[in-house]
């Protein structure tokens, strides 16, 4: 089947404004049980904003029949749950723990679910590693399939099958059995017991019975070395496979009479990456998606010629001033390609099917003023679909749209002590820095009238994409505190096109951060910001920007905020104990970031523990103890050296977070915190300063 191009022009970016506008008319109540809402935002608790939500993930049965979605119990743990989507008043509660939670589930048949458990409450020096389970959806034959012993579950353990930690999940298949995809992988470790990071360096394709435990290798001997992606299909039919090593990506193809895999395409893993995609998926037509750049050097989903081993000429999306980023949705009994997810300032669907297109409006008229994904079982024949709605003052809630009555059924919310009309709301736009560059930004305005005291939100990364217009915690938490937030995509942000990414290579603190003081003078400029009370926060890649920020533009910014921040790019190649992998140093970061030896004098220039005598205003500087991405070490360092120059910091370490804060107390804790020393430094109490 031939699915159609399609060239989306983003409706948001386009006319954001008008669209902002119908929004903030909307009175954006919960779909039920939503508490009073509090006299005004700055009342709302931390925990509100922070705390895990009530309700997550609804995922509908291949034949749309049934729903799975997470629920807190009474106990606070987070639950299995499956509902009848004819009857969504009929639950049963097929999964718990009596100490952790299930924080994920995917069918695997009408009758049978994987879920995943973790532990939402303790920090990450705390939590154990993940397992992973099935069930029925009665509740009845749970099977540990891999992961930790858990004795204290609440369910019921029927048996063990693979109690090894070296498996991971690989897909579900179509083929209605109780079989999954799993791989299996052997690891070496350097010879420093503690090093912590570990090179895979054998992968094999195994298909897994969950209820039977019985396993079958889909790839015999000799398997393929250093493979990263396994191509499979909806029946287990092995494909191909990516492989990486030494920096290049090869895409191995698989022929089915021999099971010899050739090379068939080859490209390099990082820098320009001429020729490269990306594989996304084997979809339900068994065909390979991938992404590609496209003459405007944007990402578009297209599918994989395996003969040539080239991506096809025309594109199945592209996404006009975006890289495409989403999924496909499929209908498995057809074996047809229906639609694809995207996201461009905000999320959107390419719908191939007229009807389907009509099912969206009407949605969208039920729903004005909001985002409504639309989610159906992989039949394609339930006439119940399901609906995820939210904005960017709204968190998400769920809905099932029944397609012959036109009947919208609550499921819930995803945060109920959430009031939308006390929300902040969020504008994107496109600036240009100084070079004459476009930078995507984001902007959040608290309620009342600017010029506001400010936070411009760095995002982590750099190499990823920071921002979508929907409700954002930490976005709507400072809004709620009376100030704007800015959030640039600088240099090296992923999700905007190519030129945007590529231009950020070897720009920490360079042109990168000069993106980022350009969308804070031009907030300035617009008169949303003070120019007096502006302050720079960001956590990780984002930490390093607040302390550049504060060496490079101490004129600009009036504090920061700065967690598992990077401090110097040389720790980062000399810190064992990191687990960033010896690829990703001896390829990735050197074409990226810098190389060490190559491009001392720069990596040295924009170090800001190098450059601690710089910073003079007041910073918050905070790390976990067991982060493993940026270990302590860096903020210890920074820390030191700032108090060797007097320089005004609060220090907090939280020994058994890692990079990021896991336990929802950690996070609320935290964001107190900042909000008191915000108060002082930026905050309207230290306006007359």
């Amino acid at each position: 089947m031939k699915t159609s191009t399609r060239a989306v022009t983003p409706p948001h970016g386009r006319a954001s404004a008008p669209f902002r506008r119908e929004l903030a008319a909307l009175a954006l109540g919960a779909a039920f049980g939503a508490c009073a809402a509090p006299a005004t935002p700055k009342d709302i608790p931390a925990e509100a904003f922070f705390d895990p939500p009530e309700l997550q993930h609804p995922v509908l049965s291949p034949s749309g029949d049934a729903l799975a979605m997470l629920v807190r119990g009474a106990d606070g743990h987070r639950q299995l749950a499956i509902l009848s989507t004819s009857d969504p008043s009929k639950m049963k509660i097929a999964a718990r723990f009596a100490k952790g939670d299930v924080i994920a589930a995917a069918w695997v048949n009408d009758e049978r679910l994987l879920f995943w458990s973790g532990e939402e409450d303790l920090s990450a020096g705390k939590r154990r590693g993940g397992t992973l389970f099935a069930v029925d959806r009665d509740g009845n034959f749970t099977r540990q399939l891999t992961g930790s012993d858990r004795g204290e579950a609440g369910t019921r353990i029927h048996e063990k099958v693979l109690v090894q930690w070296q498996h991971d999940f690989e897909r579900t298949l179509d083929d209605g059995s109780d079989d999954v995809v799993m791989s299996h992988f052997d690891n070496h470790v350097d010879g420093n017991i503690n090093h912590f990071h570990v090179e895979s360096s054998y992968n094999v394709p195994l298909r897994l019975n969950t209820r039977t435990g019985a396993t079958t290798q889909l790839v015999p001997p000799p398997v393929p070395a250093k493979v990263v992606q396994w191509l499979i299909d909806g029946h287990g039919r092995v494909m191909g496979a990516m492989q990486q090593q030494e920096g290049r990506r090869r895409l191995l193809v698989r022929d089915d009479a021999t099971g010899v895999f050739a090379v068939r395409n080859e490209f390099e893993a990082y820098g320009d990456r001429e020729g490269a995609f990306n594989v996304r998926e084997v979809a339900a037509d068994g065909r390979v998606y991938v992404t590609r750049s496209n003459a405007r050097s944007e990402l578009e989903l297209a599918r994989l010629d395996l003969a040539t081993g080239k991506p096809e000429t025309a594109p199945v999306v592209s996404v006009k001033g975006f890289d495409f980023d989403g999924g496909l949705v499929e209908d498995v009994r057809q074996h047809k390609v229906v639609g694809a997810h995207y996201v461009s300032d905000a999320a959107g669907t390419a719908w191939f099917d007229p009807e389907l297109e009509k099912l969206q409006d009407a949605v969208d008229k039920r729903l004005r003023g909001r985002i409504n994904r639309i989610s159906l079982a992989r039949c394609g024949c339930a006439p119940r679909v399901l609906v995820s709605s939210f904005s960017d003052r709204q968190p998400p809630q769920y809905f099932l749209y029944d397609r012959m009555t036109g009947e919208l059924l609550p499921l819930g919310d995803e945060r109920r002590n959430i009031d939308a009309a006390q929300m902040g709301s969020t504008d994107f736009t496109r600036i240009k820095a100084r070079d004459g560059h476009d930078l995507p930004v984001y902007v959040t305005r608290p309620k009342g009238k600017g010029p506001w005291p400010t936070v411009v939100l760095v995002h982590g990364g750099p190499f990823l994409r920071g921002w979508e217009w929907n409700w954002d915690d930490e976005s709507q938490f400072l809004a709620s505190r009376g100030y704007l937030v800015v959030k640039p995509e600088f240099r090296a942000s992923e999700g905007y096109g190519f030129a945007l990414y590529h231009d950020g290579f070897k720009q920490w603190g360079l042109k990168s951060q000069d993106d980022i003081a350009d969308a804070t003078r031009w907030a300035i400029d617009q008169g949303l910001a003070d120019g007096k009370r502006v302050c720079i926060a960001g956590a990780s890649y984002g930490g390093y920007a607040t302390l550049m920020g504060l060496v490079r533009y101490g004129d600009l910014y009036r504090c920061g905020v700065a967690w598992a921040a990077v401090s110097d790019i040389d720790l980062m190649y000399d810190l064992w104990w990191s687990d960033m992998g010896d690829e990703w140093k001896g390829y990735g970061m050197p074409e990226m970031i810098g190389d060490r030896v190559k491009d001392a004098e720069q990596l040295a220039a924009t170090s800001p523990l190098r450059q601690a005598d710089k910073i003079t205003r007041p910073l918050l500087l905070a790390h976990g103890g067991a982060d493993r991405r940026v270990p302590v070490e860096h903020a210890q360092r920074m820390r030191d050296a700032l108090a060797s120059h007097h320089a005004p910091v609060t220090w907090i370490e939280y020994r058994d977070e890692g990079h990021g804060w896991f336990d929802p107390a950690t996070r609320a804790a935290f964001y107190r915190r900042v909000e008191a020393f915000l108060a002082e430094n930026d905050g309207p109490a230290s306006a007359a300063r």
